[in-house]
């Protein structure tokens, strides 16, 4: 069983019981967003036919060179054909996209019927950033997610350059975007921090 690494420093909003590779073996999967390789390397291990994208170059390098498959590719934009994976893996790659094309992505490559294990960042991992950060980093970084989420919200759009980097999801836009792409969501509860989720993890099914 796999879980968010406790080393990212929120070990009591982590839920260390919701597998990422909850897949039979066979399974055709793609791992959305796959970074250093080690829930690639489950997903094999498991006995998946696994396959990674990350947006960053070096990483799709590294994986490759480390003898995955892997390839480097945006969320809003992936080099698959439709319907033709099993299921879907992404953890906490939607606050660095633009939401609605990612969500479209992830269900247009996921068969019907298909499963994706997803994991998002909720307003209360920038407010416990905002009010908790030791330094004036990450404090900031905190405002200007919450500012840049709020206008995204409004608007559909970013804030311009530095500001505009990263929003957090809302289980509201979210829900929004799985009407709109056939994906049925059977949320886990997970802890909040002031009442607001820090972390969202959602079970999603493609319907056929």
């Amino acid at each position: 069983m796999t879980t968010l690494p406790a080393k990212c420093g929120w070990p009591d909003y982590i839920l260390r019981d919701f597998s990422f590779a909850d897949f039979p073996r066979g399974a055709r999967v793609l791992d959305l967003g796959f970074g250093s390789g080690d829930q690639l390397r489950e997903l094999i291990a498991s006995g998946c036919r696994a396959v990674g994208v990350d947006f960053d170059h070096g990483l799709a390098r590294a994986g490759r060179g480390a003898g995955l498959t892997a390839c480097q590719a945006a969320a809003e934009a992936l080099p698959f054909a439709s319907g033709v994976f099993d299921g879907v893996v992404c953890k906490v790659v939607f606050p660095y996209t633009d939401e609605a094309r990612a969500v479209a992505e992830l269900a247009r490559v996921l068969r019907p019927g298909g499963t994706a294990l997803v994991s998002f960042h909720g307003l209360g991992y920038s407010l416990r950033y905002l009010l908790t950060g030791r330094h004036w980093r990450r404090r900031l970084y905190a405002a200007r997610v919450i500012a840049n989420t709020l206008f995204y919200s409004v608007t559909g759009r970013r804030l311009p350059g530095f500001w505009g980097d990263t929003i957090y999801q809302s289980e509201r836009r979210l829900r929004r975007y799985y009407r709109q792409t056939a994906l049925e969501c059977r949320p886990t509860p997970a802890p909040r921090f002031l009442g607001a989720p820090v972390f969202i993890y959602h079970t999603l099914r493609k319907r056929e």
